[in-house]
């Protein structure tokens, strides 16, 4: 009995011991959720949740890890509280973005449809369902762009790397263990800006903390320089001397100041004046003439989320913002704007058919209007958030940053051309024979170069392609037709192969040779439209084919009299002729000849009674090669 009771109150010291110690980290977790503070929440809800499975706990702690960009964690979380029967609009919402974001855009569909459901205006989730369903457009072409990581132990993220003089400037984070004080949403220090050079081998030094009163107590980044360097535009929070102001959500919001560079070191802060404590501005990025600042906020009046703005220099004083309009703003967050030398303007939106979070979308404004954005697709941007595109003057290399290694990491990438190639196969006309031997010349429109290649034994030839070119194609075997053709890669942005199939046809001496399609009103020789479209080939044939003289000659079916067919086909191929000459072919290559019903294909002659195809068949118009001219 002793040995029970003992028992016994070993469980229930336990249980209760459990129980508080379970309850306290809830509610210190909880605390923290509440505050923002989402890496102590983590810390606390961790404990919390290793007592035993708690739906409230681990929806809240699914959601610390979705803000701190723990993404597989978060996953997990979510999809136990889905199959614990928590079904919520905002959970399915939340887990759809997290599927998106390890890459399972399928599953992430089925889970958009019943969320829309709930809320089918949700323009967000409509676009990402879009997204799910397109995501094979983010991989059409994934030679565009080389990246390399920017490898740095230092920082646990790095990120909105851009050139500034000899080297750039990037903001930045570190592992706290003493001494400075923690940025609650991370549990790292706060963000400071960083500039950093290359040695003489290319390599990337240590980077260094730009000098002066730019780095304070709390956030700052990301920046934009102007074109002499001496003056800078950079994102900061919103404080005063220690204390950190936040909203009534417990939300700091961001400010954009200005300083100048005196004697190596950034002096005389001074905020923009569009700067509130109601809402946030940030993310500034000048353009090439220093006149334009272009910036995001979520100041009321917007899209929704955060938008971009641009706000004008004159005479000294920045014009009230314009928000630049619902073709780039969406109802989701449109961030990290940055305005390149040639007026393109690139930034990052959770929205716009992404792969999941933030892609990196190019625009451009055409004097009128903002163009459609597009999605710069797979390497440059990934399912994670990819963000903080700046391009360098070379317009080939610049930066990127990426959450895709789950930290935020710096990368340099290298932009390149689309590829192109002509790729064409040779087979005698009506065969799968190929030919060997044909010679193909194409022709650069804009430098007149020409390059030649010839068909090998398996009768294939492959030609590269320089981007924004046009071409002509020639192609040529002797004995037969030549041909000829245009290709233009004027505009594609994308790599594409061109395909040609040249049917090679011997010229024989006096062989007809059918032109299909081409018809006649009854008792009529004008020379109809689609018949005109036919004859046209024939009048590139000739083009192609300067040495050749032809004959065209028509032909009728039994029905009608002898002398009638005659007539009337030889005013058919007579009409057949002038057009030909209408065209440009010189008359001299040209003779014509009515045939009448006299040279059937079939036995369908006079008296024999024939199906309507028998009497099409001799219903013809063809023509003949009758000499080849030296």
């Amino acid at each position: 009995m002793k040995t029970t009771l003992f028992y016994i109150s070993i469980g229930i010291f336990t249980l209760f011991f459990t129980g508080s110690c379970m309850n306290y980290h809830v509610q210190k977790g909880d605390i923290s959720y509440n505050n923002l503070a989402y890496a102590d929440a983590i810390h606390h809800f961790e404990k919390a949740y290793r007592k035993g499975f708690d739906p409230e706990v681990a929806l809240k702690l699914a959601d610390s890890y979705f803000k701190v960009g723990k993404i597989d964690s978060a996953e997990v979380l979510y999809n136990r509280t889905i199959e614990n029967g928590n079904r919520q609009p905002s959970v399915l919402f939340n887990y759809s973005k997290v599927l998106m974001a390890n890459g399972k855009h399928a599953i992430a569909a089925v889970y958009l449809r019943e969320y829309l459901i709930a809320h089918p205006k949700d323009a967000v989730a409509r676009m990402m369902l879009t997204a799910c369903n397109s995501l094979i457009q983010r991989f059409r072409d994934t030679t565009l762009y080389t990246l390399t990581p920017i490898q740095n132990d230092e920082f646990v993220n790095a990120f909105s790397i851009m050139e500034y003089q000899n080297g750039v400037v990037f903001t930045a984070d570190k592992k706290v263990f003493f001494g400075r004080k923690i940025a609650a949403w991370t549990g790292n220090s706060y963000l400071d800006l960083y500039a950093m050079n290359k040695d003489v081998n290319g390599n990337w030094m240590s980077p260094e903390l730009l000098k002066g009163d730019i780095n304070g107590r709390f956030h700052e980044g990301p920046a934009t320089f102007t074109a002499d360097g001496k003056t800078v535009y950079f994102t900061r929070s919103n404080y005063l001397k220690r204390r950190m102001d936040v909203n009534a959500e417990n939300e700091n919001n961001l400010k954009i100041f200005q300083a100048t560079l005196i004697d190596g070191e950034w002096k005389n802060l001074v905020e923009f004046p569009y700067n509130s404590d109601d809402y946030s501005c940030g993310h500034p990025t000048l353009s090439a003439d220093n006149k334009t600042l272009y910036f995001i906020s979520d100041m009321p009046g917007g899209e929704g989320g955060t938008d971009i703005y641009a706000s004008q220099l004159e005479d000294g004083v920045w014009s009230t913002p314009i928000n630049l309009g619902r073709t780039i703003n969406t109802s989701g967050n449109e961030m990290f704007p940055f305005i390149h030398d040639d007026g393109a303007l690139y930034f990052s939106s959770d929205a716009h058919n992404s792969m999941g979070g933030l892609d990196v979308f190019i625009t451009y404004f055409n004097g009128k209007r903002w163009m459609q954005p597009e999605n710069l697709n797979y390497p440059l941007n990934s399912p994670k958030d990819d963000f903080g595109f700046s391009l360098n003057r070379d317009n080939h290399t610049g930066f990127v940053s990426s959450s895709r290694n789950e930290a935020d990491q710096m990368f340099a990438f290298e932009k390149h051309p689309p590829k192109f190639n002509l790729i064409g196969t040779a087979r005698y006309k009506g065969t799968i024979n190929p030919v060997e031997g044909v010679i193909v010349e194409i022709t650069n429109v804009k430098t007149g170069e020409i390059e030649t290649v010839m068909s090998d034994a398996n009768g294939n030839f492959k030609i590269k392609l320089q981007p924004d070119m046009e071409y002509d194609l020639f192609c040529t075997k002797m004995g037969c037709f030549s041909r000829t053709d245009k290709i233009s890669t004027l505009g594609l942005k994308y790599s594409e192969d061109f395909y040609a199939n040249y049917e090679v046809e011997p010229i024989v001496i006096d062989k007809p040779i059918v032109l299909d399609n081409i018809y006649y009103d009854f008792d009529k020789w004008e020379i109809r439209p689609d018949a005109a479209l036919e004859l046209d080939k024939l009048v590139q044939l000739l083009i192609d084919n300067p040495k050749i003289d032809i004959e065209m000659g028509s032909h009728t079916d039994a029905r009608g009299s002898d002398q009638y067919n005659t007539v009337l086909s030889d005013k058919r191929a007579h009409a057949a002729v002038q057009y030909l000459i209408s065209k440009g072919i010189d008359s001299a290559r040209l003779t014509y000849h009515g045939y009448g019903e006299t040279v059937p294909v079939n036995g369908c002659i006079n008296d024999v009674e024939c199906t309507e195809e028998m009497y099409q068949q001799n219903r013809r118009t063809e023509f003949k090669v009758k000499r080849i001219n030296n």
